[in-house]
Order: C-alpha cells, then structure tokens, then sequence
C-alpha cells in the first residue's frame, strides 16, 4: 500500500502484525522505511464506519473479489525509490 502525507510517500508492504494489549502493531517489511503503525479498537470501527457510509467504500468491498483475483495474476512492481529513504 502506498501512504502519502505532506512528509514523505511510503511504499508501505506489510512485515509482521503483534498484538500488544489492545492494539495491533503493524510493523512494515525490511527494505523500505522502518515503519510501525499502531491500531486501535476505536481506529478499526472508525474504519468500517468510514467503509460503509463511503459509496466508494462499498463499492470497492463489493468489486474486491475480482481486484483480488486480477491482482494476484499480475506482477507485483515496487514503486519504492531510494531518493524516498532518507533512512537508507
């Protein structure tokens, strides 16, 4: 998945998800950024809520099985860029 904020545009592929007390710690894939996101409870349902009141959102949960499917026949290509980590 890509994140964009006003700081930086992470490639962000998913490493390692840990549980720590009541939250979901996500932690990204060696190579890139060292990231970690932190997930709540509260962050999830504000998630679904968001999901189902969005017309996009249903759509796309709807469309899901055939982007998946289409996705998993083509290549995967990283849009990751050195220039993009200073950590690196």
């Amino acid at each position: 998945m890509k994140v964009v904020s006003a700081l930086a545009t992470v490639d962000f592929r998913v490493g390692c998800i840990a549980r720590e007390r009541n939250t979901l710690v996500v932690t990204s894939r060696p190579g890139g950024i060292p990231t970690q996101v932190n997930v709540r409870p509260q962050d999830v349902l504000e998630l679904l809520a968001a999901l189902f009141r969005s017309r996009g959102g249903l759509g796309f949960l709807c469309l899901f099985p055939l982007y998946w499917w289409r996705a998993r026949r083509e290549p995967v290509v990283s849009a990751h860029h050195a220039a993009n980590n200073p950590w690196q």
